[in-house]
C-alpha cells in the first residue's frame, strides 16, 4: 500500500514588485533636490540618491530614497498612470479648465488641432511626460506661470519648436517633459494668453489717456475751420 504524504499549505508567493517609470524617476529627482534646498540632504547626499533614482528599477527603491524625508511622498501607481488621446483622422485634442494629469499623457493625433492646457489642471505628479505621435497639426502645450518645460526628448522633421516660456535656471513647480515624434508642423509652447482687461489693467494708469488723446501731427485742438469759398469773392 503506498504511503500517503501529508498535505502541505501552499505558501502564499509574494507580490511581484512594480517596476518604476520615466516620470516616477523624474519626480523623485525633482524631490530631492528640493530637500537639497530645504537643507535636508547635503549636496553629496544628493547627488548618491538622485543617481540611484535615475537607475531604478521597482519602485520600492524610489520609495526608499524618500523614507526618511518628511513630506515627500511618491504618489500611488495604483490606477491610471497614463492618459491617452486620441483623434481620429482630422479630428482635434483638447483639455482646457480643470482637469486630473496622470504622470504620462500620450497624445495621438493626424491632421487635427491639439491643445494640452496645464495652467488651471490638477497633476498627479510634479513632473509630466508629454509623449507625442503627431503631425501635419500644431499641438500647442500651456504651462502655467513659473512651471518649466523641456523638448530634449522630441524629435521633430519638416517643423520646428515655438518656445514663449519664461526660461528658468532651476525647475519650476510643475515641469512639463515634451518627448516622442512630430512631423510636419511646428510645436508650440506657451504660458496662458492673458485677456484683453487683464493686459489694460496691466499698463500705467495714464496710458489710456494717452491713447485718447493722440493726434495727427501739426492738427490743434478747438473748433474746425470753415471750409474755402471757392465762389471768388
Amino acid at each position: 500500500m503506498a504511503r500517503q504524504t501529508p498535505h502541505r499549505a501552499q505558501e502564499p508567493s509574494e507580490a511581484p514588485r512594480e517596476r518604476a517609470s520615466d516620470s516616477e524617476r523624474e519626480d523623485v529627482a525633482a524631490m530631492l533636490a528640493r530637500a537639497m534646498v530645504a537643507g535636508r540632504l547635503t549636496p553629496v547626499e544628493y547627488s548618491d540618491r538622485a543617481a540611484i533614482a535615475q537607475a531604478a528599477r521597482y519602485r520600492d527603491q524610489l520609495d526608499g530614497l524618500l523614507s526618511d524625508l518628511p513630506g515627500f511622498v511618491l504618489h500611488s501607481s495604483h490606477g491610471a498612470d497614463v492618459l491617452d488621446l486620441e483623434a481620429g483622422l482630422g479630428g482635434s485634442i483638447s483639455r482646457r479648465g480643470y482637469w486630473k494629469v496622470p504622470p504620462t499623457v500620450r497624445v495621438h493625433s493626424w491632421v487635427g488641432g491639439v491643445l494640452l492646457d496645464f495652467s488651471e489642471a490638477e497633476c498627479a505628479t510634479a513632473v509630466v511626460a508629454v509623449e507625442l505621435a503627431t503631425g501635419m497639426c500644431t499641438p500647442t502645450v500651456v504651462v502655467p506661470e513659473g512651471a518649466s518645460v523641456d523638448v530634449d526628448d522630441l524629435r521633430i522633421s519638416a517643423g520646428s519648436v515655438r518656445d514663449e516660456t519664461v526660461h528658468q535656471r532651476e525647475r519650476g513647480d510643475l515641469h512639463v517633459s515634451v518627448r516622442g515624434r512630430h512631423s510636419f508642423g511646428d510645436v508650440v509652447l506657451r504660458h496662458p494668453v492673458r485677456g484683453r482687461w487683464e493686459r489694460l489693467r496691466a499698463l500705467p494708469a495714464e496710458a489710456p489717456r494717452r491713447v485718447l488723446s493722440r493726434r495727427r501731427p501739426g492738427r490743434q485742438a478747438g473748433p474746425e475751420a470753415p471750409p474755402p469759398d471757392r465762389s471768388g469773392r
